[in-house]
C-alpha cells in the first residue's frame, strides 16, 4: 500500500521538525513546482492482530479524568511486545494511565514486520492509549 500526501514547502519543514520516522520507514520525497509531494511506503509494516483495552484506573473515573498515553516498543519477530523494551515518551496527564496502558501494551499482538518474505523484529514501534469515559 502507498499513501500519497501533497504539502507546501514550508508544511514540509515543520513535518520534518515534528516527525519521528521507525526504522524501516523510509520517505521518498519528490518536487512539483512549488508543492512536494510525500510517499510513504507502508507494505511489511506490522499490523496489530489482538489489542487489550486497558482497564480504566478508578481514580480516574472517580474525578472523571481522560487522557492518552503515547508509548514506545519493540514488536519481536513472533508479533509478540517485548515487555522489556516498554517507553512511555508521552502522556496527558503524566502518571494517571502510565501504567495501565503498559499492562495492556504487554498484551497486544501483531503480524510482525515482513522483510524478503522473513518476520524481523521492529524496535521504536509507538502506539498511543486512549483513555476516554
Amino acid at each position: 500500500m502507498v499513501i500519497s500526501f501533497r504539502f507546501e514547502k514550508m508544511q514540509v519543514l515543520k513535518l520534518c521538525l515534528s516527525v519521528i520516522f521507525v526504522v524501516g520507514f523510509v520517505p521518498h520525497v519528490f518536487a512539483q513546482s512549488d508543492l512536494l509531494s510525500l510517499e510513504l511506503d507502508l507494505e511489511g509494516m506490522p499490523k496489530l492482530i489482538h489489542e487489550v483495552e486497558p482497564r480504566y484506573p478508578a481514580r480516574a473515573a472517580a474525578r472523571g479524568i481522560e487522557g492518552w498515553v503515547q508509548v514506545k516498543f519493540t514488536i519481536m519477530a513472533d508479533g509478540t511486545v517485548d515487555p522489556f523494551s516498554i517507553e512511555i515518551t508521552d502522556a496527558d496527564p503524566w502518571g494517571m494511565f502510565n501504567s495501565a496502558a503498559i499492562r495492556a501494551i504487554e498484551k497486544f499482538r501483531y503480524e510482525p514486520r515482513v522483510v524478503d518474505g522473513v518476520a524481523v523484529e521492529m524496535s521504536n514501534f509507538q502506539h498511543v492509549v486512549r483513555f476516554e469515559l
